[in-house]
């Protein structure tokens, strides 16, 4: 396919540094270019380096529509858990005022420059558990206690124990994903009716949440009411996570992920 008019198609150079996978954007990158970008994207997470690092450097321009894809790759569950942090780096002005405009800088970290971005990819990218449940009635309580015993022991999100108003933010966080897992798992057992594996790990001020059961059938939000006593899994998970999604891993079954991200009241 010929480069459209305005600017070359864009050319992606792969690189290796310090166990972190680098792709150099070349050129102008537009509703032409981003499917082979999203495809290279979720190929190398897939690999699960210790970060993929996109240096926007060289980008002569980003069509505005294409923006948002580096957040749908940054939580696209590539491999079995969306683990392997994305990070940008080096956008010209014009560049980092389009990820601005879609709000990118709030799901995917954005470095000034290329050396920054590997430092903190270099970083221990995330904590991380896991608690395998057994298709029981107690399994939801189970799931809240192990997410509240978590969340504690890592001490999420809390720079200064001293600080209230950071405890707080803490402690809302700690109960909104009491509350997701609880559901979740809720949702697993009724539907699936099998083994459940739950999955919190945290990166930066970002708390990712995964349930993986055996079930075959993928869920999908349906309209409903919060106070509804039965289906409003997903419905909690729309409005209390910053992005969520259903998919079939290799190993079969299925997961349900999402992204806390902690806010100031």
């Amino acid at each position: 396919m010929p480069a459209p008019t305005g600017g070359r198609l864009v050319e992606i150079e792969q690189s290796a540094r310090d166990g972190c996978t680098v792709l150099a954007l070349r050129g102008r990158l537009d509703r032409h270019a981003a499917p082979r970008l999203q495809r290279v994207l979720r190929k190398r997470l897939a690999e699960q380096p210790v970060a993929v690092v996109c240096d926007l450097s060289g980008l002569d321009a980003l069509d505005p529509d294409c923006a948002g894809l580096f957040t749908v790759a940054a939580h696209h569950p590539s491999s079995s858990w969306p683990d392997t942090p994305l990070l940008l780096c080096g956008a010209p002005p014009a560049v980092a005022e389009a990820l601005a405009r879609l709000g990118v800088p709030r799901f995917v970290p954005v470095h000034a420059s290329l050396d920054d971005a590997l430092v903190a990819g270099r970083r221990p990218p995330y904590l991380r558990d896991e608690l395998r449940l057994s298709p029981s009635p107690a399994a939801p309580g189970t799931a809240r206690r192990f997410v509240r015993d978590t969340c504690q022991t890592w001490r999420l999100l809390l720079d200064d124990q001293d600080d209230a108003a950071a405890r707080a933010v803490a402690d809302e966080l700690a109960e909104r994903a009491e509350l997701i897992a609880s559901e979740l798992v809720t949702n697993a057992l009724i539907h699936a009716r099998t083994d459940v594996w739950l999955r919190l790990s945290v990166r930066g001020e970002r708390l990712h949440i995964g349930v993986h059961d055996g079930g075959r059938r993928l869920l999908r939000l349906v309209g409903g009411s919060l106070e509804a006593e039965a289906g409003r899994g997903l419905l909690l998970v729309e409005r209390l996570s910053r992005a969520w999604g259903v998919y079939r891993p290799p190993e079969g079954g299925k997961v349900v992920w999402c992204v806390l991200a902690a806010e100031v009241r």
